[in-house]
C-alpha cells in the first residue's frame, strides 16, 4: 500500500461522486459512477412517489417510538423476527458507531480484512485496539486463524456478508460457527448484511432469524445499497431483546427522519422494483464479469452482489493510475488501495445497466492499450 493510500483510507469511501464532480470540474450528470456499490436502477418508484405524496410532513418531529414501522420491518426480515428485534439508525453508519458504545473499556476488535473502514473507525473512536486478521486470496472465513486472534480482550468482532470488497457470500452455518464461539466469550458479534438481499441464496444464509438464540448477534442492514436511497439514511439492526434495550439507552434522539420510514416502507412494498433488480443485476454482473475477465492483465473475483473487485495483474498500471485514466473519461471507480488488507493492483466497479457496462469495459481496454 502507497503512502497515498494509507493517507486516504479514513476519509476514502466509494460513491463521492461529488468530491469527483468537484475536483475534474465535471457536472454531476457527466459522471458515469461506478465506485458507490448502489442499485444502478433505484430509488424504488413507489418510495419516490411516496417521498412526495407526504413531504408536509416534515414540519412534525419523527415520530420518537414508531412502532408500526418497527414491525414492518420485522415482518419484512421474516424469520420470526419481532417487534422488539428492530433497532432504527441514521444509515448502518450509526449502527455500526452505536454497538461499539456498549463495549466495557480497554477492548480489542477483531476484524477480518480487507473489509469496511468503518468497523475499524468506530472502535478506534472510543480507544479501543484493532486486531486485522487477513483473508486468504479467495476472502473464506479461516476458522482457526480468526479464532485465534482471539485474546481475553476481545469484546466485538466485525464480518461482512455478503463481503465487501470481494461480493463473496458466506454461509449461515460459517457465521453461526464464530457466533457461538464469540458468545462463549461473552463477545459481541457483529454482522453487517447490507448487501444480503442482492444474493440469490440471500435468505437462505441471512443470519437474522437467529438472533433469539444468540444474544451476543448484532445484524445490520440499510436501505442505502439494494434500494438505492443512500441520500435517505436509514438503516435497521436486528439482535435479541436484552441487546436492543441497552442500545436505545445510547441512541441519539429523532435520528431518523420521517419521510425515510415512509419511502422505506413503500420501498420494501415494491415487489417489482425488488424482482427486476434481482434478475437484472443477475443477468448484467455475469455480462460485465465475462467481458472484463476477458480483458487481457485483469482478474475479476465472482460475486453474489451488485459488485465486482478486479486485480490488475498487469504491474506496469496500478490502481491510482487506473483510477485518473479513467477519471478522464467521465468515469468514476473504486480505488481499492485504501481497503487494510489490499494493495494497489485492486480496483472495484459497480454493476450497471448493458450500455454502461460496456463503456467501462471498451475504456479500460482503451487506456490499458
Amino acid at each position: 500500500m502507497t503512502s497515498t493510500c494509507k493517507e486516504k483510507r479514513f476519509v476514502s469511501h466509494g460513491g463521492d461522486i461529488w468530491g469527483f464532480s468537484r475536483k475534474y470540474n465535471i457536472p454531476l450528470e457527466e459522471v458515469l459512477e461506478f465506485s458507490g456499490p448502489i442499485n444502478f436502477m433505484g430509488p424504488p418508484p413507489k418510495a419516490v412517489e411516496a417521498v412526495k405524496q407526504n413531504a408536509r410532513l416534515i414540519k412534525f418531529y419523527p415520530d420518537p417510538n414508531p412502532v408500526e414501522f418497527k414491525s414492518a420491518i420485522a415482518k419484512y426480515v421474516g424469520n420470526n423476527v419481532r417487534t422488539e428485534n428492530i433497532l432504527l439508525g441514521n444509515g448502518s453508519i450509526e449502527l455500526i458507531y452505536m454497538i461499539t458504545e456498549l463495549l466495557s473499556k480497554p477492548f480489542k476488535a477483531v476484524i477480518p480484512v480487507p473489509s469496511f473502514s468503518e468497523y475499524e473507525k468506530a472502535a478506534l473512536r472510543l480507544g479501543g485496539e484493532i486486531q486485522f486478521v487477513k483473508l486468504p486470496q479467495n476472502f473464506s472465513l479461516e476458522m482457526d486463524k480468526i479464532k485465534a486472534s482471539v485474546t481475553t480482550d476481545t469484546k466485538i468482532m466485525c464480518i461482512c456478508n455478503p463481503h465487501s470488497p470481494s461480493g463473496t457470500l458466506y454461509s449461515k452455518e460459517e457465521v453461526i460457527e464464530l457466533v457461538e464461539f464469540c458468545q462463549k466469550k461473552d463477545i459481541i458479534f457483529s454482522i453487517d448484511e447490507n448487501y444480503i438481499e442482492f444474493a440469490e441464496a440471500g435468505e437462505v444464509n441471512t443470519v437474522a432469524g437467529m438472533v433469539k438464540e444468540y444474544e451476543n448477534l448484532f445484524v445490520i442492514r440499510s436501505v442505502t445499497k439494494f434500494y438505492g436511497m443512500a441520500g435517505l439514511r436509514f438503516g435497521y439492526a436486528v439482535a435479541a431483546e436484552p441487546l436492543i434495550e441497552k442500545l436505545e439507552t445510547v441512541r441519539q434522539p429523532w435520528s431518523i427522519n420521517a419521510l425515510a420510514s415512509i419511502a422505506t416502507l413503500a420501498a420494501f412494498s415494491d415487489t417489482e422494483f425488488i424482482e427486476n433488480t434481482k434478475q437484472t443485476i443477475k443477468k448484467e454482473r455475469a455480462n460485465l464479469s465475462k467481458k472484463l475477465g476477458e480483458i487481457e492483465g485483469l482478474q475479476v473475483y465472482p460475486s453474489t452482489t451488485n459488485f465486482l473487485l478486479v486485480k490488475i495483474k498487469n504491474r506496469k498500471i496500478n490502481s491510482t493510475k487506473l483510477k485518473e485514466l479513467l477519471a478522464k473519461e467521465h468515469i468514476l471507480i473504486r480505488d481499492c488501495c485504501t481497503f487494510v488488507g489490499l494493495d494497489d493492483s485492486y480496483v472495484r466497479v459497480t454493476v450497471r445497466s448493458a450500455k454502461d457496462n460496456q463503456r467501462l469495459v471498451d475504456t479500460i481496454k482503451k487506456v490499458l492499450s
